[in-house]
């Protein structure tokens, strides 16, 4: 993997951070629908079995719930890392522009 950051890449992290969030609904949309199909399927138990059905529904609506947490967190990181990403980029035009202004011609000429 490259030490830098190339034109190609330029908006990688931005973009990274949008498919994250659209990644990250789409699973919330299907867990969603997996709840609730399990609570139509938890209509036929009884007793500790559903108890225990519940409990394992629970527990993955929590796993879930920190998944989406990461995503969330990471979505923005990736987004503040692009910040950073054009911020570096904008300076550093500036830099080299400012430098480049800043030579002068030379005194006479080279092959005269």
């Amino acid at each position: 993997m490259s030490d830098h950051v190339g034109l190609t890449q330029a908006d990688a992290l931005s973009k990274g951070g949008e498919e994250l969030g659209v990644e990250s609904e789409g699973l919330y949309s299907q867990l969603n629908s997996l709840i609730q199909d399990m609570e139509r399927d938890a209509d036929s138990l009884q007793g500790n079995a559903l108890a225990k059905f519940r409990e394992a529904r629970n527990e993955l609506t929590n796993r879930f719930d920190e998944l989406m947490n990461w995503c969330s967190n990471n979505g923005i990181k990736l987004n503040e890392g692009q910040q950073q990403v054009n911020w570096a980029d904008s300076t550093s035009g500036d830099d080299f522009g400012g430098t480049g202004r800043e030579l002068g011609g030379l005194a006479r000429p080279v092959n005269g």
